[in-house]
């Protein structure tokens, strides 16, 4: 299905000094945008905070991941989180992690973090992003910040040099979607068989669709802009957390960078029908915007 993220990365080889007198300054956010806010459930998030001790960058190196790495646990909502990696980047620390299914959310629509090490502990609020379908990942190429896409026909990145052309297959990688069918446990990398998808139920109670969007006006690709068919969208095989969506690239009338975002259509219906209610744009959720270079 694609070939961009490897499920298991590399240890590198660190010293863990005692740790600091407190953690503090725990911000929450997602692990493509860095938006603040805690993803969906599932999904990959990203902590920076202060206090940790830690030299260089420590990855996770088994499967499942591990709940400690460097001395370093964290709870979301009174779940233990999978840990992928704990980095020191100076004046504060990073810690990439996998919100587990199992946290609780309040009332309000926060939940409690807690980071702990040897024995120290931090705690800080994070409001639960709920309307938002996923935001894509970013490289950089020649400078510049890109959408996390590959051309399906090889896996090649899709970059400045090597643009996506109209009728062809791409692969975006995100995070951040609803939680998946089946259930992938926490840490688990993701099967090839059976797909764990998105479900997307057109029913009279309910209808979900995603869409992707290419080449409207910086940064909101929607409008006026066609869906690009999707083929798959999805948990990618053999990640953790990782999501992909396939879609054939719509005609956008135009070369050079172009936006490009997922979008949520939903309708829920105590009563009625769904199929009957049309459903307009301002209905959707709608991610944040990345670039795709077209040629």
């Amino acid at each position: 299905m694609g070939k961009l993220v490897q499920a298991v990365v590399a240890t590198v080889a660190v010293s863990v000094a005692p740790a600091c007198a407190q953690i503090g300054n725990i911000a929450v956010t997602s692990a493509a945008s860095f938006q603040n806010g805690m993803p969906d459930l599932g999904s990959l998030g990203t902590i920076f905070c202060t206090g940790l001790a830690v030299n260089g960058v420590v990855n996770a190196s088994q499967l499942p991941l591990p709940t400690t790495l460097a001395g370093v646990t964290v709870t979301a909502g009174g779940a233990p989180a999978p840990l992928l990696a704990v980095a020191s980047l100076g004046a504060y620390q990073q810690i990439n992690f996998q919100v587990p299914q199992a946290m609780a959310v309040s009332p309000d629509g926060t939940t409690l973090v807690v980071v702990s090490q040897n024995g120290t502990s931090g705690s800080g609020a994070a409001t639960f992003v709920f309307n938002s379908p996923g935001a894509f990942f970013q490289v950089t190429s020649n400078g510049r910040q890109l959408g996390a896409f590959q051309h399906a026909s090889d896996y090649s990145l899709v970059t400045t040099d090597n643009p996506a052309a109209a009728g062809e297959t791409i692969i975006g990688y995100l995070t951040g979607l609803p939680p998946v069918v089946p259930t992938v446990p926490d840490g688990q990398p993701a099967p090839a068989s059976p797909l764990p998808v998105e479900p997307q139920p057109d029913t009279q109670a309910s209808i979900v669709e995603f869409s992707v969007y290419v080449g409207g006006p910086f940064p909101d690709a929607f409008e006026g802009q066609a869906a690009s068919p999707i083929s798959y969208i999805g948990l990618s095989p053999g990640s953790v957390g990782l999501y992909q969506v396939n879609f054939v690239l719509s005609p956008v009338g135009f070369s050079g960078l172009q936006a490009v975002q997922l979008a949520e259509t939903s309708c829920f219906a105590i009563s009625g029908d769904c199929r009957e209610r049309p459903i307009t744009i301002t209905d959707n959720e709608i991610g944040p915007p990345v670039l795709l270079p077209v040629r």
